[in-house]
C-alpha cells in the first residue's frame, strides 16, 4: 500500500501546484482553482489516514479524482467535437485523458487493496 500513498500524495501534489501555477496572479484563482485543489486536498488526507484506516480512504480520494478528470474531460471534448473553439482543446483531451487512465488504475489498485485487507481480516 506504501507505493499507492506515495502515487497519490505525488499526484495530489502535482494537481495542486500546477492549477495554482496556471490561476497564480489572477482574481480568477479562487473559484476555477477549488475543485482541482479539494481534490488534491482529499487526495494528500486519504494518503495520510490510510496508514491507519487502511486503503478504503484511497479509494475514495481516487474515485474524487476519476470524477474530476472525467467532468472535465467531457466539457474538453464538447468544445473539440462541436465547440465554440478551445485552445489547446487536443492537448487538453489528451492530458485528461491520460489522468482520467491513471485515476482509473489507481482506483482499481486501492479497491484490489481493499478486498485483501477485508480477506485478511
Amino acid at each position: 500500500m506504501s507505493k499507492l500513498r506515495t502515487l497519490t500524495m505525488l499526484v495530489a501534489t502535482l494537481l495542486a501546484l500546477g492549477e495554482i501555477s496556471r490561476w497564480w496572479g489572477q482574481p480568477r484563482l479562487v473559484p476555477l482553482a477549488f475543485d482541482e485543489i479539494a481534490i488534491a486536498a482529499a487526495m494528500l488526507g486519504a494518503a495520510l489516514a490510510a496508514k491507519r484506516l487502511g486503503p478504503a480512504p484511497l479509494a475514495a480520494a481516487w474515485g474524487g479524482f476519476c470524477g474530476l478528470a472525467v467532468s472535465l474531460l467531457v466539457v474538453t471534448l464538447d468544445h473539440l467535437l462541436h465547440g465554440p473553439p478551445k485552445e489547446s482543446a487536443v492537448f487538453y483531451a489528451v492530458i485528461l485523458a491520460a489522468m482520467l487512465a491513471l485515476g482509473l488504475g489507481a482506483l482499481g489498485w486501492a479497491l484490489a487493496l481493499c478486498r485483501q485487507a477485508r480477506r485478511g481480516h
